[in-house]
């Protein structure tokens, strides 16, 4: 029970200290933010400080920073008596209307009085684009803290060949004990004079994420390019080809190596900075290559993991990892913290109506053209957008459920 509620908990750390970004820049740039809510549904506490409306929601799941006038557009926030004022967008729908009263020059909005100037549409295009893009940059700020901690305290998984097994693929081509991975590639064509661009590996998870990527090219017979310093010469970097090969055991293609998959000391300050930053570089390259896997149909339902079974990975794997001590349960949660962090604000960032980085596509056209996108447009795709949104997420609620149960 404790290990699920501090899983609870981190999960929502994460998703806080998204909003926080939101927040601190909205806040910095002068703009009035009306409520900053932890959780989703109704609310069940909160107090006012400082202007804002600081919440805790129902649903430990989710969280929000309520600008001023978030979605309003240029008409409504110059209309000095009121008339025009869509009081659903000052408050994206949190408030009723007799709770708003709009003067030349302020918004009351729940008792709190602010400036028309705190609008969040009143501010420049620049700095609405740097309040957007601040909740996945500080996903990635705080996934690159947690692997600071790990790899100042346990290092790195470095891609070195554990064994190669006589007789299968990696053998047959050449790669040994000992040897270190840098990098595969998918060859069209035979031969280890291609010289097109590499899948490069700084880890063993590398590794992993590489054959997951190329499962279905693999099935088709495709040849693998494997680039390695061969530790028999020297370190001298090397470049095999080879096929895998099915394994009935397992039920999945493999070459016939095992790799390191434990953690090394960082030798030197430079490769603890490179490898906590490969981290973060790593979640945002395992996610964008996760929607190309969807987009070519090559997931299946247990695939898809939503906020129910993170939650419920995070407890299993913790409740685990507590059975070796507090540091190594401690280092594990975090370790999963900085998956989630990172692939969180790698996955906010794709360019979709209703997350954050199809908002800051229409405000880098505006930058661009410097005229805005007519606001009903953006708002009917934004629209369009939540709701294919909403039924993704009743889908992964179903999903979670039934998987678990199962």
């Amino acid at each position: 029970m404790l290990s699920l509620i501090i899983s609870i908990i981190a999960l929502g750390l994460i998703v806080t200290f998204h909003e926080f970004g939101h927040f601190i820049v909205a806040r910095a740039f002068k703009v009035g933010v009306v409520e900053f809510s932890l959780g989703m549904g109704p609310r069940i506490a909160s107090l006012v400080k400082g202007g804002t409306r600081y919440s805790i929601r129902a649903v430990p799941f989710g969280g929000s920073c309520l600008m001023l006038g978030e979605e309003m557009d240029e008409s409504e926030a110059a209309d000095a008596g009121g008339s025009g004022i869509n009081y659903g967008a000052v408050t994206n729908g949190t408030l009723n209307k007799s709770d708003i009263y709009v003067s030349d020059e302020n918004i009351l909005v729940d008792g709190r009085l602010y400036g028309k100037d705190e609008q969040f549409v009143s501010k420049k295009a620049w700095q609405r684009f740097l309040i957007i893009a601040a909740g996945p940059v500080f996903n990635f700020i705080l996934a690159f803290v947690f692997a600071l901690i790990i790899t100042l305290n346990y290092g790195y998984d470095r891609p070195v060949v554990m064994s190669a097994e006589p007789g299968m693929p990696a053998a047959e081509a050449g790669l040994s004990e000992g040897d270190t991975i840098t990098g595969f590639r998918m060859m069209d064509e035979p031969g280890v004079s291609d010289t097109g661009r590499y899948f490069s590996v700084d880890t063993s998870r590398d590794i992993q994420l590489f054959m997951i990527v190329n499962e279905r090219a693999i099935a088709d017979g495709q040849d693998i390019a494997v680039r390695f310093k061969d530790a028999s010469d020297g370190n001298t970097e090397k470049t095999s080809v080879m096929k895998a090969q099915y394994d009935e055991a397992s039920g999945r293609y493999v070459i016939g190596i095992s790799y390191n998959a434990g953690y090394g000391r960082a030798e030197t300050i430079g490769e603890v900075l490179y490898f906590s930053l490969y981290d973060v570089r790593y979640c945002i390259r395992a996610s964008v290559l996760s929607i190309k896997m969807i987009a070519e149909g090559s997931v299946n339902r247990a695939d898809v993991m939503g906020p129910v079974r993170m939650v419920a990975t995070m407890d299993e794997t913790v409740e685990t990892a507590s059975g070796y001590g507090v540091v190594t349960a401690v280092m594990t949660l975090l370790n999963i913290m900085v998956l989630i962090s990172g692939s969180l604000g790698a996955m906010n960032l794709l360019p979709l109506p209703a997350l954050d980085g199809g908002r800051l596509v229409f405000i880098a056209i505006e930058i661009i053209l410097r005229k805005p996108v007519p606001k009903n447009v953006e708002a009917m795709i934004h629209m369009a957008g939540m709701l294919l949104l909403l039924l993704l997420m009743v889908f992964i609620l179903f999903n979670d459920v039934s998987l678990l149960i199962n």
